[in-house]
């Protein structure tokens, strides 16, 4: 079983997060704008393939192309970092205690998004 200090200190934990904060931005700038992923392809100097991989959660970006899709949508970039020591300890704080056993240990990932 992985433990939750396992999954913390799981880069593939952290990209995760990441790929769902990106996508449900950019899902919710082109519902609200009424926009093709085309048309976003078109703004971000990217291929309609590009856009389409971000929506399924099957890509990777730089650090400037995440810059520029923020900028795009209205939003400004920005970075974290957290210990994770911190964050196990702000989870505990926030947990009911008999919850608190049961968080030790888990086998999905957690919600949460460092921003």
């Amino acid at each position: 079983m992985v433990t939750r200090k396992d999954l913390l200190n799981s880069p593939s934990y952290w990209l995760t997060n990441i790929q769902i904060e990106v996508f449900n931005l950019l899902n919710t700038y082109m519902e609200e704008n009424n926009l093709t992923q085309r048309q976003v392809a078109e703004k971000l100097k990217v291929s309609p393939s590009y856009i389409s991989q971000i929506l399924n959660g099957n890509f990777n970006f730089t650090i400037s192309k995440l810059v520029e899709l923020a900028l795009l949508v209205g939003k400004a970039p920005v970075i974290q970092f957290e210990s994770v020591e911190d964050i196990m300890r702000a989870e505990e704080d926030t947990q009911p205690k008999a919850q608190r056993s049961k968080a030790r240990s888990v086998s999905g990932a957690s919600k949460r998004i460092v921003r």
